[in-house]
Order: structure tokens, then sequence, then C-alpha cells
């Protein structure tokens, strides 16, 4: 069977570009009897995923070079199965290349059985997928919220920010979320329920979280590193906490790092591959959620494989809102 995938042709000079892509045909193999063939038909990016663009590998993947294919979660439909359990027509979350199909391993395939849940597929890929994993895991777990929290979120109108700001508030915590963009503010308070957002670009970091915060936050949510990492450390209260999720900037650490003594603060990182116990407790207090209309899906859709170089240059610059999600047709007969 003939498929269609992504490979990058060139690596980055700075910014990275749809350009340094290429859409190629590629050979599908038969699927042997442990795996089954898929259909891609949504495909979720993720911003961390640029770092491995001739770099080295980290916890969610190997580096990328000239002639890979990237891979992202996905939700997949199975087109082809010998493997008990999957029959073709049904639909699962999975990770596989940039790609219209390929074959998976049966065992790392988790199947959908409720297909409509508030949001349609796209909420497996948000809220219910890697992304909301991630934020329930980073909020919850390691950053311990508390519904008398007051959180900063970076990155807020991203993916994972987006659920995080959701989450907490489901949690009883007062949110502040910053954002790039004046139509992202509204978007945070009006739909996801922030109590208060920031454009970050109205001044300087430290300054706008003050304003917003005059009594200082709790919790600090990190998507983005750099400064609004340091203004988080001059605001957060005696003891208060940093989750750190990701960082958009390869620069060096908070200048005021100190800080993080004298304020007797706790800075934690985390990968989420390593938290796959909490799946089963994620999955049902955030459908749970999701069913009563606490938190919602938010997410931009691209349509076709041909467009997933742009959608990732338009995650990547802040052009998109919530999850960047690229669609892709059923391949099974109707």
């Amino acid at each position: 069977m003939l498929g269609r995938e992504v490979q990058l042709t060139a690596l980055p000079d700075g910014c990275v570009r749809a350009d340094n892509f290429g859409m190629f045909d590629t050979e599908v193999p038969s699927p042997t009897k442990t795996q089954v063939l898929v259909g891609v038909r949504r495909l979720g990016l993720n911003a961390g995923l640029a770092h491995r663009l001739g770099g080295e590998g980290t916890a969610y993947g190997p580096g990328i070079g000239v002639g890979d294919v990237p891979s992202s979660d996905a939700v997949v439909e199975v087109l082809e199965s010998g493997v008990e359990g999957f029959q073709p027509g049904d639909l699962a979350v999975g990770k596989v290349p940039w790609c219209t199909t390929t074959v998976v391993e049966a065992d790392e395939l988790r199947k959908i059985t409720d297909t409509e849940p508030n949001g349609g597929l796209d909420a497996h890929l948000t809220v219910l997928g890697h992304v909301g994993f991630t934020a329930y895991t980073g909020l919850i777990h390691v950053g311990d919220v508390q519904p008398e929290d007051v959180v900063y979120v970076s990155g807020a109108a991203g993916g994972v920010g987006s659920c995080v700001v959701q989450f907490a508030k489901a949690r009883g915590a007062t949110v502040i979320g910053v954002a790039g963009s004046n139509d992202k503010v509204v978007l945070l308070t009006d739909t996801l329920g922030a109590d208060k957002a920031i454009n970050r670009h109205d001044g300087p970091a430290v300054d706008l979280l003050r304003d917003a915060a005059p009594d200082g936050i709790d919790l600090y949510y990190d998507n983005v590193g750099g400064e609004q990492l340091e203004a988080a450390l001059e605001v957060l209260n005696f003891g208060g906490r940093a989750v750190i999720c990701g960082a958009v900037g390869d620069g060096g650490g908070p200048a005021n790092y100190r800080r993080l003594i004298y304020q007797e603060l706790t800075m934690k990182g985390f990968a989420v591959t390593s938290h796959e116990d909490l799946r089963d407790q994620f999955e049902t207090e955030v459908d749970g959620w999701l069913r009563e209309g606490k938190v919602r899906s938010l997410h931009t859709v691209f349509d076709g494989i041909d467009r997933i170089p742009e959608a990732f240059v338009s995650l990547l610059t802040g052009g998109s809102s919530g999850r960047v999600i690229v669609s892709v047709p059923s391949q099974l007969q109707s």
C-alpha cells in the first residue's frame, strides 16, 4: 500500500520554516501478527519536538535528522488487523509518524470506546489526550494544586496551558494566565474561565504579574521559561512552587534563582512519560469534568496531511490557539 509522509528535508537555520519539510510517497508494509494497519485521522503537534530537529533525543523521542519522519500522538483508524481486540473501523490513540498510513504494534494503542465526548475526536488529543495528561500530571501530581492557590500559567492559550487553566479552575484555584495577544487574553477569561489574563507584550513580565497578583502567587506552571520564569520567582509567595513543563527558548537559567533559597521555593521539572501510573486517575477525573461542562477542548484544526509543516510553524509562532491538530479523512470505504 502506498502512503504519504512528511520528512525533515533541511535542518532549521534559526526559526523552523515550513520549507524545512517535504511530502513523499512511501510504501507501507503489511502488518505482522502483533501489528495493525492504521490510517491517521487526527494528528496532534507538539512544540517541544522543535528542540529535537537536528538535536539530541529526549524522554519524548530521538533526535530528528534530515530524511527522518517526526512522530506525534494521533487518533488512528484501524484499516487491517489480525490482532484480537482490533477490527477495521476501530479508533485508537497512539504515537505515529507524520503520515497518512502506517503499521503500529497493537499493544502501543489505546482503543477509544467513547468516540463522541464533548469535543468529538479532537478531545482525545486535547483535554483527554497527551497535552491534557501533561497538564494534569504537572499541575496535580507535581504541583499539588490546592483550592486556595493562586496559580500563574505561562503559554496559557496553548495546548498544555489551556488545559492547565481549566483543570486548576475545576480544582477550585484562582488562575492568572499569560498569552501573546489581546484575542487570547479574551479567550482565557471568557472561554477558559481564567480569573485574570495578561498580554505579555504590554510591559515587563514582572510588573504585569505584580499588578495582576498584588498578594503574590502560590503555584507557577511554566511552559515557556525565560522572562516569565524569572517574573514568577519574584512574585511567588513564601513556600511557593514552580512546575517546569517546557521552555521555548534556549536561554540560561533564571538570574534570580537565589529566590529559591530566601523564599524556600520549590522548582521541579517532570517528563510525563514517567507517570503513566496516573493515566486511569487522569481519565476518570477529566472525563467527569468534560461531561459536566467544566472543561472543553480548545484546538486549531488544519485539514490535510500536506498542511503539517504549515500547522507546525503556526504552533511555534503563536499563530493558533490550543492544541494544533491536523485532520485527515477516513481511508475506509463507506
